[in-house]
């Protein structure tokens, strides 16, 4: 679950290496969102002479959160950061590669196709 104001790593090679979230898409007036949400974030630090400038609004996909999440069988999966995809505007991602595991969650996207794998 990640809030407004909350900082995310992005996961793709995109060369930013933090955003901020400032919007949560999916409802008015929601508090917070899990895997597999939209977000709406401005890009904080980036890599020196990166085609992603700093003060960029950019939509984003939230794929790994701090807090855990319960399968039905039982069983929970936690990650150690949170982290998104920051996507262009025909929801690709904006880099070329992806890294880290993606959860099964994810695969009713579109885009599913750009990940490598699937836990």
């Amino acid at each position: 679950m990640v809030q407004k104001g909350t900082f995310i790593i992005p996961i793709d090679s995109c060369g930013v290496w933090t955003a901020r979230i400032f919007h949560l898409y999916r409802g008015g007036f929601r508090l917070s969102s899990t895997i597999g949400d939209f977000i709406k974030c401005s890009v904080r630090t980036t890599k020196p002479d990166n085609f992603v400038k700093k003060k960029t609004k950019i939509k984003g996909i939230i794929l790994h959160t701090k807090k855990e999440i319960y399968k039905i069988d039982g069983s929970t999966i936690k990650f150690n950061s949170n982290r998104a995809v920051l996507l262009k505007k025909r929801m690709t991602p904006k880099g070329k590669e992806l890294t880290g595991p993606i959860l099964y969650n994810i695969k009713r996207k579109r885009f599913i196709s750009s990940f490598a794998g699937i836990i």
